[in-house]
């Protein structure tokens, strides 16, 4: 096993590693790889762990700009399992959603992860949502999942004492899980398998020839590989760029704020709780998610981020601001919901905000029964139109996979994903 880079390796129920090895010193720094995988989120780990499983013999290693695996979308989600109730039937999310959802609790169950199957309710307060909320139960139908049920104001009740709506759709599938904890044994499987992750590797330039790319890090390296993978994330745009992409759409960051409900309070419901969303928008409004530490969390809203990975208010980037405020599919998608935009900055961190739209699930929520708890940034794809694109976008061209948008349900799917992405690379 080797793991480049000044970093711990530890993992919760296996042979423990620890291993701290200079990556200016690695002895493979002149090995031409059979794969390079850019990015150890969880899609690039799963994609990892996948073809090393199919393809034992592979030279493999992972990129990682970080001193750690999944520290951003993948390590700061909500930690929801999610069913598939929402997705376009026959998209890509969908499948690999319904496809990764089963996958991953197999996973789960044979590493000992601790996850829970606590279910949730979709829930209309008002009488404008319940034709969105029977479109949304007739899809869920569609998508094969039997099991839920589409239950009157009083039904809800009944399974939460302190809910109120006027209809709800049961959905038993949902569960939780800590994904951080299941990147880690997928790392573990990889450099069981002898797969190799160096970090603090930033890559700078792709150059490619006839037979191999050279991969440039911030570090002056230079990694040689047949075959490269980008799963950057939330840098994968520019990543395809470096590849020399013609690139149609680009990256917009979007911030979530969440709260998470104090002790008295953190019990008030026993399942997952969402209203019914918005389907202009990927976003699913502000809702109760339940954390496998026994946490309760309330949120997110969603607000234009001008740092692609700057989590604490105020946080700053020129280049990312740059990117997104140059770019006219944004401000296209602002000219058509401009009243959308104001209101997503007037909920920004509005803790009176947050306990009103919570109040109306639940009465009597306070912003005392609140506490700040850590942000995410979604990384949305806009084209040039001002349309968001919502499936799950992937990328290819002679020796090169890039996946360029995989938001949620990215995590719940991530294992259905990389058997995609390794089906196409088995067909080159």
């Amino acid at each position: 096993m080797e793991v480049c880079g000044f970093n711990e390796l530890k993992l919760v129920g296996a042979s423990y590693a620890t291993i701290y090895i200079d990556m200016k010193h690695s002895s493979n720094d002149n090995l031409t790889y059979d794969i390079i995988i850019i990015g150890a989120g969880i899609i690039g780990l799963a994609t990892a762990r996948t073809l090393l499983v199919q393809h034992p013999n592979l030279k493999l290693l992972i990129l990682e700009k970080e001193s750690d695996i999944a520290l951003h979308q993948t390590g700061r989600n909500s930690g929801v399992i999610h069913s598939g109730i929402y997705y376009k039937p026959k998209s890509l999310k969908a499948l690999t959603c319904l496809e990764g959802y089963q996958m991953l609790l197999d996973y789960v169950e044979e590493k000992n992860i601790p996850y829970e199957l606590c279910g949730k309710l979709i829930v209309a307060t008002e009488t404008k949502e319940l034709d969105s909320l029977k479109t949304l139960y007739h899809k869920g139908l569609e998508h094969g999942l039997t099991e839920i049920k589409l239950i009157t104001g009083e039904e809800a009740k009944q399974m939460e004492p302190n809910l109120t709506c006027l209809q709800a759709i049961w959905v038993p599938y949902t569960g939780i899980v800590n994904y951080k904890e299941v990147c880690k044994r997928f790392l573990l499987d990889i450099v069981s398998m002898g797969g190799q992750i160096k970090y603090h590797a930033e890559v700078t330039s792709l150059h490619q020839s006839v037979d191999e790319i050279k991969v440039k890090v911030n570090t002056e390296q230079e990694h040689k590989t047949r075959f490269l993978m980008g799963c950057g994330g939330l840098q994968s745009d520019r990543i395809a760029k470096m590849a020399d992409f013609d690139l149609d759409f680009k990256i917009v960051p979007f911030k979530g704020n969440y709260f998470k409900l104090n002790d008295e309070k953190k019990d008030i419901v026993k399942h997952l709780i969402y209203p019914v969303p918005d389907a202009r928008f990927p976003f699913l409004g502000i809702h109760y998610t339940k954390m496998i530490n026994g946490d309760q969390t309330l949120g997110p809203n969603a607000l234009l981020a001008l740092d692609r990975e700057g989590y604490s208010n105020g946080d700053f980037n020129w280049r990312d601001a740059w990117d997104s405020l140059s770019f006219i599919g944004l401000w296209k998608l602002l000219w058509k919901y401009w009243r959308t935009g104001l209101s997503e900055m007037y909920k920004n961190n509005n803790m009176h905000y947050f306990a009103r739209k919570a109040s109306m699930m639940t009465p009597n929520i306070k912003i005392q029964d609140l506490k700040p708890y850590p942000s995410g940034i979604r990384a949305q794809v806009l084209d040039k139109k001002g349309s968001q694109i919502d499936d799950f976008l992937i990328l290819q061209k002679k020796n090169m996979i890039h996946v360029c948008n995989a938001p949620s349900p990215a995590a719940t799917a991530s294992m259905a994903i990389a058997k995609h992405i390794v089906g196409i690379y088995n067909q080159l």
